[in-house]
Protein backbone atom coordinates (compact mmCIF):
# COMPACT_ATOMS: atom_id res chain seq x y z
CA UNK A 1 0.00 0.00 0.00
CA UNK A 2 1.83 3.37 -1.06
CA UNK A 3 2.11 6.03 1.74
CA UNK A 4 0.85 9.60 1.31
CA UNK A 5 2.49 11.97 -0.63
CA UNK A 6 3.31 13.80 2.82
CA UNK A 7 6.87 14.32 4.93
CA UNK A 8 5.33 11.72 7.30
CA UNK A 9 4.67 9.37 4.02
CA UNK A 10 8.61 9.88 3.00
CA UNK A 11 9.48 9.25 6.64
CA UNK A 12 7.39 6.12 6.77
CA UNK A 13 8.73 4.34 2.86
CA UNK A 14 12.01 5.03 4.28
CA UNK A 15 11.94 3.68 7.61
CA UNK A 16 11.85 -0.27 6.39
CA UNK A 17 14.61 0.84 4.01
CA UNK A 18 17.09 1.95 6.43
CA UNK A 19 16.28 -1.18 8.02
CA UNK A 20 16.88 -3.22 5.13
CA UNK A 21 19.98 -1.49 3.80
CA UNK A 22 21.60 -2.49 7.59
CA UNK A 23 20.97 -5.84 7.00
CA UNK A 24 22.45 -5.95 3.78
CA UNK A 25 25.71 -4.68 4.98
CA UNK A 26 26.10 -6.37 7.55
CA UNK A 27 25.43 -9.99 5.20
CA UNK A 28 28.33 -7.96 3.10
CA UNK A 29 30.76 -7.98 5.76
CA UNK A 30 29.92 -11.82 6.72
CA UNK A 31 30.59 -12.39 3.68
CA UNK A 32 34.17 -10.80 2.89
CA UNK A 33 35.25 -11.80 6.32
CA UNK A 34 33.55 -14.74 7.49
CA UNK A 35 36.21 -15.83 9.99
CA UNK A 36 34.59 -12.98 12.15
CA UNK A 37 31.05 -14.69 12.52
CA UNK A 38 32.51 -17.74 12.97
CA UNK A 39 34.57 -16.75 15.95
CA UNK A 40 31.58 -15.63 16.87
CA UNK A 41 29.35 -18.46 16.62
CA UNK A 42 32.47 -20.67 18.10
CA UNK A 43 32.52 -18.43 21.15
CA UNK A 44 28.13 -19.43 21.41
CA UNK A 45 28.74 -22.66 21.60
CA UNK A 46 25.17 -23.93 20.78
CA UNK A 47 25.97 -24.51 16.69
CA UNK A 48 28.31 -27.89 16.61
CA UNK A 49 31.93 -27.20 14.74
CA UNK A 50 31.23 -29.38 11.78
CA UNK A 51 28.62 -27.02 10.57
CA UNK A 52 29.73 -23.59 11.92
CA UNK A 53 30.96 -23.17 8.04
CA UNK A 54 27.49 -23.54 6.85
CA UNK A 55 25.79 -21.70 9.50
CA UNK A 56 28.27 -18.15 8.31
CA UNK A 57 27.36 -18.99 4.88
CA UNK A 58 23.76 -19.45 5.41
CA UNK A 59 23.63 -15.96 7.81
CA UNK A 60 25.16 -13.97 5.05
CA UNK A 61 22.79 -15.94 2.63
CA UNK A 62 19.70 -14.86 4.56
CA UNK A 63 20.89 -11.25 6.10
CA UNK A 64 21.18 -10.34 2.42
CA UNK A 65 18.37 -11.98 1.57
CA UNK A 66 16.06 -10.15 4.06
CA UNK A 67 17.46 -6.88 3.25
CA UNK A 68 16.58 -7.17 0.15
CA UNK A 69 12.93 -8.07 0.79
CA UNK A 70 12.91 -4.60 3.04
CA UNK A 71 14.49 -2.27 0.51
CA UNK A 72 12.05 -3.66 -2.39
CA UNK A 73 9.21 -3.26 -0.42
CA UNK A 74 8.44 -7.23 -0.48
CA UNK A 75 4.79 -8.04 0.71
CA UNK A 76 5.20 -5.71 3.63
CA UNK A 77 2.48 -7.23 5.82
CA UNK A 78 4.19 -10.47 6.07
CA UNK A 79 8.07 -9.21 5.87
CA UNK A 80 7.90 -5.79 8.36
CA UNK A 81 5.83 -7.95 11.51
CA UNK A 82 8.29 -10.79 10.93
CA UNK A 83 11.07 -8.20 11.07
CA UNK A 84 10.27 -6.84 14.61
CA UNK A 85 10.30 -10.68 15.43
CA UNK A 86 13.45 -11.31 13.82
CA UNK A 87 15.14 -8.48 15.28
CA UNK A 88 13.85 -9.28 19.07
CA UNK A 89 15.14 -12.69 18.63
CA UNK A 90 18.61 -11.45 17.85
CA UNK A 91 18.55 -8.68 20.89
CA UNK A 92 17.72 -11.90 22.78
CA UNK A 93 20.76 -14.06 21.72
CA UNK A 94 23.31 -11.02 21.92
CA UNK A 95 22.07 -10.07 25.27
CA UNK A 96 22.59 -14.48 26.48
CA UNK A 97 25.53 -14.26 24.85
CA UNK A 98 27.12 -11.28 26.51
CA UNK A 99 25.72 -12.18 30.03
CA UNK A 100 26.76 -15.63 30.00
CA UNK A 101 30.03 -14.62 29.70
CA UNK A 102 30.47 -16.64 26.47
CA UNK A 103 30.58 -13.30 23.77
CA UNK A 104 31.97 -9.68 24.41
CA UNK A 105 29.49 -7.67 22.20
CA UNK A 106 26.67 -9.17 19.60
CA UNK A 107 29.19 -9.64 16.50
CA UNK A 108 26.30 -8.27 13.79
CA UNK A 109 28.67 -5.62 12.52
CA UNK A 110 32.00 -7.31 12.12
CA UNK A 111 33.79 -5.02 14.24
CA UNK A 112 33.46 -1.63 12.19
CA UNK A 113 30.91 -0.68 14.60
CA UNK A 114 31.72 -1.56 18.51
CA UNK A 115 28.00 -1.35 20.10
CA UNK A 116 27.87 -2.25 23.77
CA UNK A 117 24.86 -5.03 24.63
CA UNK A 118 22.91 -2.18 25.92
CA UNK A 119 23.64 0.08 22.55
CA UNK A 120 23.15 -3.13 20.34
CA UNK A 121 19.62 -3.85 22.15
CA UNK A 122 18.38 -0.22 21.85
CA UNK A 123 19.51 0.31 17.90
CA UNK A 124 17.92 -3.10 17.15
CA UNK A 125 14.90 -1.17 18.92
CA UNK A 126 14.66 1.70 16.94
CA UNK A 127 15.35 -0.55 13.72
CA UNK A 128 11.70 -2.45 15.69
CA UNK A 129 9.98 1.15 15.47
CA UNK A 130 10.94 1.97 12.40
CA UNK A 131 9.27 -1.05 10.74
CA UNK A 132 6.46 -1.25 12.95
CA UNK A 133 5.67 2.49 12.16
CA UNK A 134 5.95 1.69 8.45
CA UNK A 135 3.58 -1.61 8.78
CA UNK A 136 0.82 0.16 11.19
CA UNK A 137 1.29 2.82 8.62
CA UNK A 138 -0.28 1.49 6.35
CA UNK A 139 2.30 -0.79 4.62
CA UNK A 140 0.09 -4.13 5.39
CA UNK A 141 0.15 -5.32 1.18
CA UNK A 142 1.00 -9.13 0.82
CA UNK A 143 2.10 -8.71 -3.09
CA UNK A 144 5.32 -10.56 -4.03
CA UNK A 145 6.10 -8.52 -7.59
CA UNK A 146 8.37 -11.03 -9.82
CA UNK A 147 11.44 -8.87 -9.61
CA UNK A 148 11.45 -8.48 -6.08
CA UNK A 149 11.60 -12.51 -6.19
CA UNK A 150 14.45 -12.71 -8.22
CA UNK A 151 16.31 -9.89 -6.57
CA UNK A 152 15.84 -11.50 -3.10
CA UNK A 153 16.76 -14.95 -4.69
CA UNK A 154 19.68 -13.53 -6.61
CA UNK A 155 21.24 -12.07 -3.25
CA UNK A 156 21.01 -15.36 -1.09
CA UNK A 157 22.85 -17.02 -4.05
CA UNK A 158 25.50 -14.27 -4.59
CA UNK A 159 26.24 -13.70 -0.75
CA UNK A 160 25.96 -17.18 0.12
CA UNK A 161 28.45 -18.29 -2.93
CA UNK A 162 30.70 -15.13 -2.19
CA UNK A 163 30.81 -16.08 1.60
CA UNK A 164 31.37 -20.24 0.82
CA UNK A 165 34.27 -19.21 -1.66
CA UNK A 166 36.29 -16.86 0.93
CA UNK A 167 35.90 -19.53 3.77
CA UNK A 168 37.31 -22.44 1.54
CA UNK A 169 39.86 -19.67 0.14
CA UNK A 170 41.30 -19.26 3.39
CA UNK A 171 41.56 -22.73 4.47
CA UNK A 172 43.34 -23.74 1.30
CA UNK A 173 45.50 -20.70 1.32
CA UNK A 174 45.88 -20.07 5.49
CA UNK A 175 45.23 -16.31 4.26
CA UNK A 176 41.78 -14.87 4.03
CA UNK A 177 40.33 -13.83 0.39
CA UNK A 178 39.84 -10.68 1.21
CA UNK A 179 42.60 -8.55 3.41
CA UNK A 180 40.08 -5.90 5.39
CA UNK A 181 42.62 -5.52 8.44
CA UNK A 182 43.36 -2.08 8.86
CA UNK A 183 46.73 -2.38 10.12
CA UNK A 184 48.57 -1.36 7.53
CA UNK A 185 51.95 0.51 7.26
CA UNK A 186 51.82 4.04 7.47
CA UNK A 187 48.26 4.43 8.27
CA UNK A 188 47.38 5.81 11.56
CA UNK A 189 46.74 4.14 15.07
CA UNK A 190 43.57 4.03 16.17
CA UNK A 191 43.80 4.05 20.34
CA UNK A 192 40.41 2.37 20.34
CA UNK A 193 42.15 -0.80 18.42
CA UNK A 194 43.98 -1.29 22.07
CA UNK A 195 40.50 0.29 23.88
CA UNK A 196 42.64 3.08 24.83
CA UNK A 197 46.00 1.91 26.65
CA UNK A 198 47.80 3.34 24.06
CA UNK A 199 46.58 6.84 24.71
CA UNK A 200 48.66 8.43 27.02
CA UNK A 201 52.03 6.97 25.06
CA UNK A 202 53.85 9.35 23.07
CA UNK A 203 56.65 7.46 21.80
CA UNK A 204 56.85 4.52 20.54
CA UNK A 205 55.12 1.43 21.30
CA UNK A 206 54.62 -2.54 20.69
CA UNK A 207 51.25 -3.39 20.24
CA UNK A 208 50.26 -7.14 20.50
CA UNK A 209 47.37 -8.74 19.76
CA UNK A 210 47.85 -11.85 21.78
CA UNK A 211 45.39 -15.58 22.05
CA UNK A 212 45.06 -16.59 26.13
CA UNK A 213 44.98 -20.19 24.13
CA UNK A 214 47.85 -20.04 22.21
CA UNK A 215 51.02 -21.15 23.11
CA UNK A 216 53.25 -18.66 20.53
CA UNK A 217 50.91 -16.22 22.32
CA UNK A 218 53.32 -17.35 25.90
CA UNK A 219 56.82 -17.32 24.55
CA UNK A 220 55.79 -14.16 23.06
CA UNK A 221 54.98 -12.73 26.80
CA UNK A 222 58.56 -14.22 27.56
CA UNK A 223 59.99 -11.52 25.10
CA UNK A 224 57.36 -8.59 25.66
CA UNK A 225 58.31 -8.97 29.75
CA UNK A 226 62.18 -8.44 29.15
CA UNK A 227 61.56 -5.55 26.31
CA UNK A 228 59.92 -3.89 29.14
CA UNK A 229 62.98 -3.65 31.01
CA UNK A 230 64.71 -1.63 28.71
CA UNK A 231 64.55 1.88 28.54
CA UNK A 232 66.17 1.84 24.63
CA UNK A 233 63.15 -0.69 23.47
CA UNK A 234 59.18 0.95 22.93
CA UNK A 235 56.74 0.21 25.43
CA UNK A 236 54.70 -2.67 25.35
CA UNK A 237 50.79 -3.49 25.37
CA UNK A 238 48.64 -6.32 24.60
CA UNK A 239 45.84 -6.95 23.64
CA UNK A 240 43.36 -9.77 23.85
CA UNK A 241 39.84 -10.78 23.21
CA UNK A 242 38.45 -13.06 26.21
CA UNK A 243 36.60 -13.03 29.17
CA UNK A 244 37.91 -11.32 32.56
CA UNK A 245 38.35 -14.95 34.40
CA UNK A 246 40.33 -16.01 31.27
CA UNK A 247 42.39 -13.21 30.96
CA UNK A 248 43.41 -12.98 34.70
CA UNK A 249 44.57 -16.59 34.07
CA UNK A 250 46.76 -15.71 31.46
CA UNK A 251 48.33 -12.65 33.04
CA UNK A 252 48.83 -15.11 36.23
CA UNK A 253 50.37 -17.99 34.12
CA UNK A 254 52.38 -16.05 32.14
CA UNK A 255 53.71 -13.15 34.91
CA UNK A 256 52.78 -10.83 31.83
CA UNK A 257 54.44 -7.65 33.09
CA UNK A 258 53.10 -4.89 30.81
CA UNK A 259 49.40 -3.73 30.22
CA UNK A 260 46.80 -5.93 29.06
CA UNK A 261 43.80 -4.48 27.17
CA UNK A 262 40.46 -6.22 25.81
CA UNK A 263 39.02 -5.68 23.35
CA UNK A 264 35.86 -7.65 21.73
CA UNK A 265 36.61 -10.93 19.58
CA UNK A 266 34.78 -8.78 16.62
CA UNK A 267 37.25 -6.21 16.62
CA UNK A 268 40.15 -8.82 17.39
CA UNK A 269 38.67 -10.84 14.37
CA UNK A 270 38.55 -7.83 11.85
CA UNK A 271 42.22 -6.40 13.08
CA UNK A 272 44.01 -9.68 13.11
CA UNK A 273 43.58 -12.94 10.97
CA UNK A 274 46.28 -14.93 13.61
CA UNK A 275 47.92 -14.59 16.59
CA UNK A 276 50.40 -13.06 17.67
CA UNK A 277 50.38 -10.14 15.81
CA UNK A 278 52.87 -7.33 16.35
CA UNK A 279 52.03 -3.57 15.40
CA UNK A 280 54.68 -1.01 15.74
CA UNK A 281 53.69 2.32 16.68
CA UNK A 282 55.49 5.45 16.32
CA UNK A 283 53.75 8.76 16.58
CA UNK A 284 50.34 7.58 16.01
CA UNK A 285 51.35 6.01 13.03
CA UNK A 286 51.73 2.15 12.36
CA UNK A 287 55.73 1.46 11.16
CA UNK A 288 56.09 -2.13 11.01
CA UNK A 289 53.66 -5.12 11.08
CA UNK A 290 54.47 -8.83 11.56
CA UNK A 291 52.70 -12.07 12.15
CA UNK A 292 54.29 -14.67 14.31
CA UNK A 293 57.57 -14.39 15.21
CA UNK A 294 59.68 -11.05 15.52
CA UNK A 295 61.03 -9.22 12.71
CA UNK A 296 64.57 -9.54 11.88
CA UNK A 297 65.14 -5.60 12.35
CA UNK A 298 63.45 -5.76 16.09
CA UNK A 299 65.66 -8.61 16.90
CA UNK A 300 68.59 -6.53 15.81
CA UNK A 301 67.47 -3.96 18.37
CA UNK A 302 66.81 -6.21 21.12
CA UNK A 303 70.20 -7.56 20.75
CA UNK A 304 71.54 -4.49 20.63
CA UNK A 305 69.91 -3.00 24.02
CA UNK A 306 70.74 -6.60 26.11
CA UNK A 307 73.87 -7.83 24.36
CA UNK A 308 75.72 -4.59 22.98
CA UNK A 309 79.41 -6.20 23.80
CA UNK A 310 78.02 -9.39 21.61
CA UNK A 311 77.19 -6.75 19.29
CA UNK A 312 80.42 -4.73 19.46
CA UNK A 313 82.25 -8.44 19.62
CA UNK A 314 80.75 -9.70 16.36
CA UNK A 315 81.27 -6.34 14.23
CA UNK A 316 84.85 -6.83 15.21
CA UNK A 317 85.37 -9.88 14.30
CA UNK A 318 83.44 -9.65 10.85
CA UNK A 319 85.53 -6.52 10.16
CA UNK A 320 88.45 -8.51 10.89
CA UNK A 321 87.53 -11.14 8.67
CA UNK A 322 86.24 -9.34 5.62
CA UNK A 323 90.00 -7.55 6.22
CA UNK A 324 91.68 -10.50 5.55
CA UNK A 325 89.84 -11.86 2.75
Amino acid sequence: MPFPNTMAGVLLALAPRIVGATFLWTGAIKAIAPHTFYAHLSTLGWIPRPILSAAVTAAAGFEAAWGLALLTGMAPGVVLPATVVLLALLSAVSWWGVRSGRATDCGCYGGYVQPSIGQSVALNLFFAVLVGAAWMGGATGLVVEAWQTVAVVGATLIFATLTETAQRYSRNNGRPMFDTTPLRVGRRWRNSWADGATSAIGGEVLVAFLGPDCPYCAQWVKVGNAIVQSPRLPRVVGVVAASGERVGAFVDENQVRFPLATISRSLMGRLTQAVPTTVLVEAGRIQKVWVGQMSPEFVDRFKQAFFPQADEKFQQVHTASAGTS
